[in-house]
């Protein structure tokens, strides 16, 4: 009876196996995920050397991964069984107070040889066009994420990298007046919809708030909300940290800041391609909705209005600017976004090219942290 009852369990889980092999097989690869906002990985070439080295072994297990079959069921299924275990974190999401999904960041996750380079690439950027543009022209702004601000939402005992300490030591090294810190700030308002609960960036609100104090302590008088239509883009937003736990949870909003007042703005993406509107609305239609801001990851974007005060800003950025630049754009004739991770051209050809009169940094802090291309600072 014993064997019976395991020839029937084998034959059954051959069976299933045997399917999903199948339906593997006859399934076409998938290049990109609209749920997880990324490209899939492609099938490794093989060669002796990469067999060797275990490089094709690794990118196999890697193409395996992203193209098994319901790929995004069993990402929810391994969700499911996870939580019944009680674990803190699943897939580097914490499950948070009032149905906040926040990334977990590990300082084992992070290089220090690569956080420390970035810091000292950064300085050396910033007190070389402090000198050329002067010092109320240059400002660096790192924007701690929802786990340093909203660290009361957390589960008992979540651990994470200290973003404070690491603010704290840029501070300490940039020239004075330099840093706009806006960690105050968010700390008072950190019981509003200033972070998405199911993505990593901040909202439109956050930057707002973030706009008005760099606004002030750039010199200019920040706008006011007043001086914006306020309108619901869109009420089903799902971000990045749903796509890595795959739960059914409340979704997020997005909503659009449109200026009243006629700047007549003129943006070209990438040196070819034109608009009018700081806000690319078929983005809404798709799953990745936070590209409704400035169209989302470009090299390079040039934002004209017809204010003619002769100011150029140099935003060099991660993609926490994009949903800040278009506050940040009312106040100068010519607004310039960069994203070293695509754009190759050097930083002092290009400022000179343009006559860039003021420059922002802006990044989320671990992206600037973990950031791989911190080098184009120097170019």
């Amino acid at each position: 009876m014993k064997l019976t009852y395991n020839k029937i369990f084998f034959c059954i889980f051959a069976l299933l196996w045997s399917g999903l092999i199948i339906c593997n097989l006859a399934k076409p690869e998938k290049r990109f995920s609209e749920n997880e906002n990324r490209f899939l990985a492609e099938l490794p070439k093989y060669t002796n050397e990469k067999l060797l080295n275990g490089e094709f072994m690794n990118g196999l297990d890697e193409y395996i991964n992203d193209q098994f079959v319901f790929r995004d069921h069993w990402i929810s299924l391994k969700t499911m069984a996870e939580r019944a275990m009680l674990k803190p974190d699943i897939n580097s999401v914490y499950f948070a107070k009032d149905d906040y999904l926040i990334e977990k960041h590990d300082k084992s996750d992070v290089s220090e040889e690569q956080a420390e380079k970035n810091k000292e690439r950064l300085i050396e950027f910033v007190k070389k066009y402090v000198e050329k543009l002067g010092e109320d022209h240059v400002n660096v702004m790192l924007v701690p994420t929802a786990s340093e601000i909203l660290k009361d939402k957390l589960p008992p005992f979540a651990t994470g990298y200290d973003q404070d300490a690491y603010i704290n030591e840029v501070i300490e090294a940039l020239p004075e007046g330099t840093f706009i810190d806006i960690r105050n700030n968010f700390n008072q308002h950190k019981d509003e919809y200033i972070y998405y609960r199911t993505d990593h960036h901040w909202t439109a609100l956050g930057a707002f708030y973030a706009y008005e104090q760099w606004a002030r302590e750039a010199g200019f008088t920040p706008l006011s909300k007043e001086q914006f239509d306020i309108t619901l883009g869109s009420d089903q937003f799902y971000g990045t940290l749903h796509s890595k736990v795959n739960v059914n949870v409340k979704p997020d909003e997005i909503y659009l800041y449109q200026i009243k007042k006629d700047m007549n703005y003129q943006l070209l993406y990438n040196l070819k391609d034109q608009t009018d509107s700081l806000y690319d609305l078929s983005k809404l239609e798709g799953k990745d909705k936070y590209s409704v801001y400035m169209g989302g990851n470009n090299a390079l974007v040039e934002i004209k209005t017809n204010n003619m005060n002769g100011r150029r800003l140099l935003v060099i950025k991660d993609s926490y600017a994009h949903s800040f630049v278009p506050f940040a754009v009312n106040h100068y004739e010519e607004t310039y976004m960069i994203d070293f991770r695509y754009f190759n051209v050097g930083v002092e050809q290009f400022v000179e090219e343009n006559k860039i009169t003021d420059i922002l940094v802006l990044y989320n802090t671990m992206n600037f942290v973990q950031d791989k291309n911190s080098i184009n600072f120097l170019k």
